[in-house]
């Protein structure tokens, strides 16, 4: 069993919330907001004390995880969170899409706790923002910082200092090794995204013979596609925006199912 506690409650389907789980607010029992996305996985004796809450489709907290502070914390698309992982909140959390957070990892928006009449300079909060698919490998501890899209630190490491995009940190404080071992990301061509995603298609139908073939379509670029716009009867995942047309249907829980076991993510169309 599980309980959650909220002024507001949005949930998605096909949530799955194992035992022990308590989601509640920060000032009072109740949340002013939860909104927990399709597909979302919290995994059991997770804690959250914060008085808005947002966690998008299809990601995952495991086991142990804990949420709390004073400001929203708002957790995106496809997002993967190690067991024991700390979300804080109280100088507000941000994290984007295809995120990435290996186990017993610390995710800090403040620095609070000397005695201030004693003259303590180490009481501040300011936000934490991760943009999108930045990964930290496992039990780094991260300050309030910028981490910019495609950045990763490496295990262990301990992050004062914004992160540069597509750029890899590690050590304690983490340092920039991006010339040592090269950038998370290597530039792809598109019509090799297009190509590989076609054939992610086909395994999935191979393995799936039950679905029918025709409801999900694959597009280069929707604003280059000579169909304009697209069909309400059809999944269509556009792959230069990495976003698809959200329809809820069984086919396409199991092919986004399908892709993130393949390491492919891709994210609800506004």
């Amino acid at each position: 069993m599980y309980e959650i506690y909220a002024e507001e409650l949005i949930m998605g389907q096909n949530v799955v919330i194992e035992d022990d789980v308590v989601l509640q607010g920060r000032s009072s029992k109740k949340a002013k907001r939860i909104v927990i996305g399709d597909n979302v996985f919290i995994g059991a004796h997770s804690r959250g004390y914060v008085d808005v809450l947002e966690i998008g489709d299809y990601s995952m907290l495991h086991n142990h995880a804990l949420i709390a502070g004073d400001l929203p914390c708002r957790i995106g698309t496809c997002g993967w969170f190690g067991q024991h992982t700390i979300f804080n909140s109280t100088g507000g959390l941000t994290i984007g899409n295809a995120v990435g957070v290996g186990a017993y990892s610390q995710l800090w928006s403040h620095i609070r706790h000397g005695d201030v009449l004693e003259g303590c300079r180490f009481n501040s909060a300011k936000p934490l923002i991760i943009e999108d698919d930045v990964w930290f490998v496992g039990h780094c501890i991260v300050s309030p910082v910028l981490a910019r899209k495609k950045s990763m630190a490496m295990v262990g490491s301990v992050v004062t200092r914004d992160m540069e995009e597509n750029h890899v940190y590690a050590g304690v404080p983490a340092k920039d090794v991006t010339d040592k071992v090269g950038p998370q990301f290597a530039e792809v061509d598109g019509d090799e995204k297009y190509q590989k995603m076609l054939a992610m298609l086909e395994r999935f139908h191979a393995l799936h013979p039950q679905f029918a073939r025709g409801e999900i379509r694959v597009v280069r670029s929707l604003a280059e596609d000579e169909v304009a716009g697209f069909d309400d009867e059809v999944t269509t995942f556009d792959v230069a925006t990495r976003t698809y047309n959200r329809r809820r249907t069984p086919q396409e829980f199991a092919f986004m199912k399908f892709l993130l076991a393949e390491l492919a993510k891709f994210f609800p169309r506004a």
